[in-house]
């Protein structure tokens, strides 16, 4: 069986916002890097938010870059299965490999989600905290 790794407690919302953002940008026909160079990022800057075991995640700023390369009327655009609540989660995911063109396995790792757990806390620290003890 693999490993399983889990990410620090974040908030839902920003969860189902690179999710959402993820979905956008794959209908469009956008890659990490090309969606990282209409916001006028690092091309890498995409990957790593959407990215599981990085810390990068799509800020205040962000959104209203996001929202004009988008051309989204509302930032309620960016969620369009409405507004999640507002609680925190730890996400248990297993890294499986890439598949190349050829259909063996890359190098290259993806992170696929196998449980979301909600978590008590008022801050993401508390949450944090309680956890390493």
């Amino acid at each position: 069986m693999r490993q399983l790794f889990e990410t620090s407690a974040i908030f839902r919302i920003e969860y189902e916002l690179i999710i959402n953002i993820q979905n956008f940008r794959e209908k469009t026909g956008w890659s990490q890097r090309v969606l990282s160079s209409k916001m006028g990022l690092a091309e890498t800057f995409v990957g790593k938010c959407e990215s599981l075991d990085q810390p990068e995640k799509y800020n205040l700023r962000h959104l209203g870059i996001l929202k004009k390369v988008f051309a989204f009327k509302s930032l309620d655009d960016f969620f369009p299965d409405g507004i999640p609540k507002d609680e925190q989660i730890i996400i248990r995911y297993k890294k499986v490999p890439k598949k190349k063109a050829d259909g063996s396995d890359s190098k290259l790792m993806d992170n696929v989600v196998v449980e979301i757990v909600v978590v008590d806390g008022e801050t993401k620290a508390e949450v944090n905290k309680e956890n390493k003890r």
